[in-house]
């Protein structure tokens, strides 16, 4: 977290360690019992487009949603505090600033609520909504603090140093406080005279523990010491100390030792001594709950900039430097190499030297873009690499043109190192025939830059994908890759897709044409017994015949046709054991249509298991049966006091063709019963009671 002092109104200097009686009485004055008066304070919540950005793979308008929640959490309840918001329901409005929670004593939790529906979506009119904000707390009656938290600069065409001053000109004792979330230095600049000018802070946040720590000082601030009170005891400083090397490589972490409170909200702070203490941002910021508490260090990384710095140990509860020592940020080097040129959507190499800091990353910018600094088109961090080598690859962008490969240093905030590489046109083509049957598997050769994302795919001229394909889950040696075609016959149009720019390389149009596709089977079959279906179609890998329950909407059983006969074309299913009207349907598995059908009835037949009424316990007895026969059907002994399957025989065991079988009593006496189980189906078909004693 980064944060600019405030001027002050009271001519102290923050982050000093003054002794004065007068700063130590002020202090105990924050400190005495009952001698607090409260603010009121509206919090401004950006909600413009830009908050869809991410920081460390997560949305900022989800991150600052978690956040102003578990701060507000730590908020007295006795705070009169409210909710703005801008951007947030049209775009391109300037005057979409909306008040959602009136300023009032313990709103915490109807803050962190509201939050949570905040959509971004529009513009940034931040002196629009700070003013707004000033009027609704009646800033020229009575004290009142705004806290803007915004990811973007003024977008609406007006002055906020301007707006800021007549704020503080018109205000009773008014202060703007600014959060600047993923800001740049200089964007963070353009946005400080808003705090400056009425007397608040400007606060830098990189990331969800900086947002923490920046809105915590301003919501920390609300309450100010009543002037009537008496004047309290002064306060005892403790004492503290930091250790850390003498001198450091730009950009390079390193271990900061201390002794000190060690309080919660104490922090390591790294500062530039040469700029004035009343506007100096402090560099980098480490809360000592960020570090190993109980070896007392930290670590902190090194401007990116050398010179001589200043480390030091912030009370953070009173903000007082308790401790500091000088380090010396010294040079190094910082470079990059790749090929001056590279073809379009084609990876290549680049080799890098520099600080290698965590969040350090190689981009892509094409100069062209956002006038004066260019659009970042991506980038990759350095530790997501080969990072033992210093080797990082990249995809080159699918337009031809110069572009500027950067070395972005993520804790600086700052291009260390750069270079210019040419994008070249490279030939990229499809071929495929010109014809192909509906549901049909068909090659397609390719040319183009073979990334490990690219695909092909298939497109109707309404612009509907139907199927896609990686090009490395192809044949990639000779540059083919294999779809199905729809089932819908049509033109249609292939494409060679570059993932990494999400850009079209190459096209090419295709006829799908219908082929006859029927089904022939018998109109009846008796249950459970097996149908033969002959079929013809496109003969897909993933096509199948299905036997379809139209009484209960629903398919009984599908069989891939290349598990039956391919050459002779045909498939054999087994039937429902349930007698009624069913259909057969050609299903394309690819296409997930139903291309043809035959309806057919299963008619019922006689089922039936017969043996002795009374057997004695363990006696072999013959059971007599009737029904479809299947290779897997069975008698089972069922004990009705159980509820469950005691024994059980298949039919094929018996004596098929006079339908008969022998079982073996169970050893414990009591009622049963006999059942004719068909496997396929699952169901029992027949059943007759029989007594063991």
């Amino acid at each position: 977290m980064k944060f600019a002092s405030r001027r002050p109104r009271n001519g102290l200097k923050p982050y000093a360690l003054l002794l004065s009686a007068s700063f130590a009485g002020l202090l105990g004055a924050l400190a005495a019992p009952g001698a607090i008066a409260q603010k009121k304070a509206m919090i401004v919540l950006d909600g413009s487009g830009s908050m869809w950005g991410q920081i460390d793979g997560e949305a900022k308008i989800t991150i600052a949603r978690r956040v102003l929640s578990e701060v507000l959490g730590d908020v007295d309840a006795s705070v009169e505090l409210g909710l703005m918001a801008y951007g947030h329901r049209r775009e391109g409005d300037c005057g979409d600033i909306e008040l959602i929670v009136e300023p009032a004593a313990g709103m915490s939790a109807a803050i962190g609520q509201a939050a949570e529906k905040i959509t971004p979506l529009g513009k940034t009119p931040l002196a629009a909504s700070v003013r707004q904000a000033a009027e609704i707390l009646r800033y020229t009656q009575e004290p009142a603090t705004v806290i803007l938290i915004t990811d973007g600069i003024e977008t609406c065409g007006v002055d906020i140093c301007k707006a800021a001053q007549d704020l503080e000109a018109a205000g009773v004792d008014f202060q703007i406080n600014v959060v600047g979330f993923g800001l740049s230095a200089q964007e963070g600049q353009q946005l400080i005279c808003l705090a400056e000018e009425t007397g608040g802070l400007y606060l830098a946040a990189n990331d969800a523990a900086g947002l923490a720590d920046a809105l915590s000082q301003p919501l920390e601030e609300i309450s100010t010491a009543t002037p009537d009170e008496p004047e309290p005891e002064p306060v005892v400083l403790p004492q503290a100390s930091i250790d850390a090397p003498d001198s450091v490589e730009i950009g390079q972490p390193f271990v900061t030792s201390w002794n000190g409170p060690g309080e919660q909200k104490d922090a390591i702070v790294l500062v530039n001594p040469l700029v004035p203490e009343e506007s100096r941002q402090p560099l980098t910021y480490r809360r000592l709950s960020n570090g190993d508490i109980a070896a007392q260090t930290v670590i902190t990384i090194a401007p990116v900039n050398p010179g001589t710095y200043e480390l030091q140990y912030v009370w953070r509860d009173q903000r007082i430097v308790l401790a500091s020592r000088a380090i010396e940020v010294i040079d190094a080097p910082v470079w990059l190499e790749a090929p001056a040129t590279v073809e379009i959507g084609r990876p290549f190499t680049t080799i890098w030297a520099g600080p290698g800091a965590r969040r350090d990353t190689i981009q892509i910018v094409d100069p062209r873009g956002a006038p004066g600094e260019g659009e970042i088109l991506r980038g990759k961090r350095l530790v997501n690499d080969d990072f033992v080598n210093n080797r990082l690859t990249l995809e080159a962008p699918a337009q031809p043109g110069f572009y500027r490969l950067q070395y972005w240093s993520g804790d600086g905030r700052e291009v260390l190192a750069s270079r210019e590489i040419e994008v070249l046109e490279a030939v990229t083509s499809l071929g495929a025939a010109a014809e192909v049957a509906i549901g049909a598997t068909f090659d397609i050769a390719w040319v183009g830059p073979g990334s490990r994302t690219d695909y092909v795919e298939i497109y109707d001229l309404n612009g509907n994908a139907f199927a896609a394909k990686r090009l490395v889950n192809g044949d990639f040696a000779n540059r083919t890759v294999d779809l199905v075609a729809p089932v819908a016959p049509g033109t249609y149009e292939l494409r060679y897709m570059n993932r990494t720019n999400n850009a079209v390389l190459a096209t090419r149009l295709i006829e799908v044409v219908a082929v006859p596709v029927s089904l022939e089977a018998p109109a009846s079959v008796l249950m459970a017994q097996d149908i033969t279906a002959v079929w013809a179609g496109p003969g897909a890998r993933r096509d199948a015949i299905q036997i379809y329950d139209p009484a209960a909407g629903k398919v009984f059983f599908a069989l891939r046709i290349l598990n039956g006969d391919m050459a002779a074309r045909t498939v054999t299913m087994r039937v429902p054991v349930v007698p009624g009207p069913y259909e057969l349907r050609y299903y394309s598995g690819d296409g997930g249509e139903v291309l043809a059908t035959r309806p057919f009835v299963v008619e019922a037949m006689n089922v039936s298991v017969v043996g002795p009424a009374t057997v004695t316990a363990g006696e072999r007895f013959a059971v007599t049966w009737a029904g479809p026969g299947a290779r897997r059907d069975a008698v089972e002994f069922f004990a009705l006091e159980t509820g469950k399957v005691v024994s059980s025989v298949r039919l094929a065991r018996g004596d098929p063709g006079a339908k008969t079988l022998e079982m073996t009593a169970p050893d414990a006496p009591g009622s049963y019963t006999l059942r004719y189980y068909n496997v396929d189906n699952k169901a029992v078909l027949a059943e007759t009671p029989i007594s063991v004693r």
